[in-house]
């Protein structure tokens, strides 16, 4: 499995949405539309920079993420002496993280805060006017936003991380703190750490019906009646690439 997909495999189990790909440093806003491509969205353009059509901007409910890849083996460290827990003003304090298998992942956030489309019904009503609306575009509407994160993946087993600085940070484990650096003993393939952004994505599509029309499929973690326009998809479900 390719980095990426392995990335949006763990956003969607922890988070019920779609990665940002790539996390954090790349740009992602509400009204986004693309395709799905090796398991990700990929952004084509901006519905209300194109297509001129405008949006109730809202806030969801914040969230967090702490995932360390199986088989990994955390020590901490204060004095240079292996302790359970380090202290509060700790001298050399450290944190090492050991990844006995190749591929691992690290993704922490202590506060992701989410950014919604609130009329998602009428934004799809503007879309399906649209001569030149592809069916298969999904749209932007939750743009899930991770602070003071930590994302690392690894390429070889026995890859070692070593967290050094703040003695505070490191005691709660907030290992993408300001004041926390870090270190490693092997080549990593993904390593961003200290910084906010876009982690995670709510997507939906206009989709044809069969005897005409469009409806709106909403690519979320809840379930609507069925008579309701919004038809709510389990992430997991949307595996197929658009091209």
């Amino acid at each position: 499995m390719k980095t990426p997909e392995q990335f949006n495999q763990i956003i969607k189990r922890h988070l019920n949405v779609f990665a940002a790909w790539m996390p954090i440093v790349s740009n992602y806003r509400l009204g986004d539309y693309g395709i799905i491509s090796d398991g990700v969205f990929v952004k084509l353009g901006n519905i209300t920079d194109d297509f001129q059509i405008t949006f109730t901007e809202g806030s969801g409910a914040e969230a967090s993420i702490d995932f360390t890849s199986e088989g990994a083996r955390v020590i901490k460290f204060a004095g240079n002496a292996e302790v359970p827990v380090i202290p509060e003003g700790a001298v050399d304090a450290k944190v090492e993280i050991e990844f006995s298998n190749e591929k691992s992942f690290l993704v922490k956030s202590p506060t992701i805060t989410v950014k919604t489309i609130e009329n998602i019904n009428q934004v799809a009503d503007k879309l399906k006017g649209l001569n030149n609306w592809d069916g298969k575009w999904k749209v932007v509407y939750a743009v899930y936003n991770a602070l003071d994160a930590v994302i690392v993946s690894t390429l070889a087993s026995g890859t070692k991380l070593n967290f050094s600085g703040d003695a505070s940070a490191l005691g709660k484990l907030k290992l993408g703190s300001a004041g926390v650096n870090i270190n490693t003993n092997k080549t990593l393939g993904l390593n961003i750490n200290g910084k906010n952004g876009p982690i995670g994505l709510g997507l939906f599509r206009v989709k044809s019906k069969i005897f005409g029309g469009l409806k709106l499929e909403i690519l979320s973690d809840e379930i609507e009646d069925e008579d309701d326009l919004a038809i709510i998809l389990e992430p997991e479900e949307v595996t197929k690439d658009d091209l």
